[in-house]
């Protein structure tokens, strides 16, 4: 069977502006009650986030860049994870965060201390004293177990994408080529196959973000965009995806 990147691509333009359209129409008028707010707050900041990532997938493509979209599209996979994490977890997936947080902070705090820089004491403080409640979910912060505990191929997306996302050997390998004694160098990247699967990027923003928005759309009072979600994907042949 063969795959029509082309088409793929072309169906992700009006997908992309009907989620981009979505999520600027008034979301905080389905927040939670305030005591009910954290999952819901958090995954805003994450969808957001994830939004903008999607951008810079495009924008890297549009200018033969796909290949170096890698970590934005890694990163995606990341915020896709978290927000249904906190889809499932609700409140124990925030705490969880938070510890996650507070431990990488303090990493940041000796770091910053061993190289003499200066910063706000009072507020490191607070951020090491503050009493996280302990809970099972803690080990999903790391993101190899939560993409496994999810499913649906986040974890595989991830570390296909870790593969070109750092100083690699694969990522080294695809700028030359070398047989018997001779060696074929490039100033840009090939994969040894037929095709280019980075041309998939702009699709593949659309896809990471249908799906991060499906679960942002879970943490909203009422599921408001249901209907809107559900129509954008049939549209772009994700029939059945909500």
């Amino acid at each position: 069977m063969t795959v029509d990147i082309a088409e793929f691509n072309r169906l992700a333009v009006p997908g992309l502006e009907a989620l981009t359209k979505l999520l600027v129409g008034g979301a905080a008028d389905y927040a939670p009650a305030p005591e009910d707010r954290r999952p819901f707050q958090v995954g805003w900041g994450l969808v957001a986030a994830l939004h903008r990532q999607a951008a810079a997938v495009v924008t890297l493509h549009s200018k033969g860049l796909g290949h170096e979209a890698a970590p934005n599209r890694r990163l995606m996979v990341e915020y896709v994870a978290h927000l249904q994490w906190l889809v499932r977890d609700g409140e124990k997936a925030v705490d969880s965060m938070n510890k996650a947080h507070q431990f990488k902070h303090g990493g940041l705090r000796q770091a910053a201390d061993d190289g003499g820089y200066k910063y706000d004491s009072e507020a490191a403080d607070a951020v090491r004293d503050a009493v996280i409640p302990s809970n099972p979910t803690n080990h999903l912060s790391q993101m190899n177990a939560l993409a496994k505990s999810l499913g649906g191929g986040l974890f595989e997306s991830y570390v296909g994408e870790t593969q070109l996302s750092h100083a690699t050997l694969t990522a080294a390998g695809c700028f030359y080529r070398e047989s018997d004694d001779t060696i074929e160098l490039s100033l840009t990247p090939t994969y040894g196959i037929d095709g280019d699967p980075m041309e998939a990027s702009p699709y593949m923003a659309f896809f990471f973000l249908l799906f991060g928005m499906i679960a942002f759309n879970d943490l909203m009072v009422g599921s408001p965009w249901t209907n809107d979600l559900k129509a954008i994907g049939d549209a772009a042949g994700l029939a059945g995806a909500i």
